[in-house]
């Protein structure tokens, strides 16, 4: 049985990955053709839940968030 028939629930971590990489990318061009950034947690720099990686086209950056929603640039990745 191949990955793009199995359900989500069995699939290995490294399956899944694979299985949402085409629409990761998508995403990822899409976001850029708007002049826009993704936002993701990564915890190999982002030091605690409050914290997101914010990824443009160009460059990276660590962002921090406030309780109420404000943002505040920590420093370029």
């Amino acid at each position: 049985m191949s990955i793009s028939t199995k359900s989500i629930f069995d699939l290995s971590a490294e399956e899944l990955r694979e299985r949402l990489k085409p629409m990761a990318e998508t995403i990822k061009k899409r976001a850029w053709d708007r002049h826009s950034y993704i936002s993701y947690y990564d915890e190999a720099v982002c030091p605690g839940t409050d914290f997101v990686v914010r990824e443009y086209r160009d460059r990276k950056e660590l962002v921090r968030l406030s309780d109420s929603g404000a943002e505040k640039l920590i420093r370029a990745l």
